[in-house]
């Protein structure tokens, strides 16, 4: 296995420093990056019922804005169910030990929609996914482009020699973000950011709750005064909200709104 250096080091321990905040996806992709010149990354849990739970994910199309984002919610909601090979290494069927390592190629994936949704429409040529097999069954992928070519050896081994660590820090955050909100909201807050949440965007509770105070006419400081985040995560909490949305400023999200409270 090759050796870590030091900055290799120093990506780790910002990222162990990063469990449970809401920078740890933006970290986790600079980290995977540094250590295999990832392009995306995404991180699902799949739940006892059968479906499979969107965690996070991150990277940026030249072409394709929320690409990263937008196929992982693709995936979790209409083709899991028929990607075989995380669901045998999920079950455990693959062979000993909880933290795996597989690499599979875009042509390796034989279902067509699929293939073309995920894969060949922004020319993501492979995946390395590192699963987690016990409980919670979480698993993460990387993935890089035509453009940065495949992955070499040298980082698929340096991936393989971090596995358990990074899936360790993974699920720990995963763990510590499902703890209740620390600041709870009060109507109408609360009524317009659950709104928001089950109109079928896949916003976060943050970003629910951000854009909720955003409605009401307050003011980013308010807002952050209000829910008790920095200036800086609600400003990055409303460009995710926007992008989800797809609004660009204030106005839109208003309109955007009442169509929803209408329905």
């Amino acid at each position: 296995m090759p050796a870590l250096d030091r900055d290799d080091m120093a990506a780790l321990a910002a990222l162990m420093d990063d469990v449970g905040e809401l920078t740890f996806p933006e970290t986790f992709l600079k980290t995977l990056r540094r250590l295999a010149g990832t392009d995306f990354c995404s991180a699902f849990q799949a739940e006892e019922d059968g479906s499979l739970t969107y965690l996070f994910a991150g990277g940026y199309h030249s072409q394709i804005p929320g690409f990263a984002e937008r196929a992982s919610l693709d995936y979790a909601h209409l083709y899991w169910q028929r990607d075989r090979v995380t669901r045998q290494m999920l079950n455990g069927s693959s062979g000993s030990g909880k933290v795996q390592v597989i690499r599979q190629a875009w042509n390796g994936i034989r279902d067509p929609e699929y293939r073309r949704d995920c894969y060949e429409r922004a020319h993501v040529l492979e995946r390395l996914t590192i699963y987690h097999s016990e409980e919670p069954r979480i698993f993460t992928s990387l993935y890089r482009t035509r453009e940065s070519g495949p992955f070499p050896l040298v980082a698929v081994e340096r991936i393989e020699s971090v596995a358990p660590l990074l899936m360790a820090m993974v699920v720990k955050h995963v763990r510590l973000q499902s703890r209740p909100l620390a600041v709870s909201l009060h109507p109408p807050q609360q009524e317009i950011a659950g709104r928001l949440l089950q109109a079928g965007y896949a916003l976060s509770g943050r970003e629910a709750e951000v854009s909720a105070g955003l409605l009401l006419g307050r003011t980013h400081r308010e807002i952050s005064e209000k829910v008790g985040l920095a200036l800086s995560s609600i400003v990055t909490y409303r460009q995710r909200a926007y992008r989800k949305l797809g609004v660009s400023d204030r106005r839109g999200l208003e309109a955007l709104y009442e169509g929803i409270s209408r329905n």
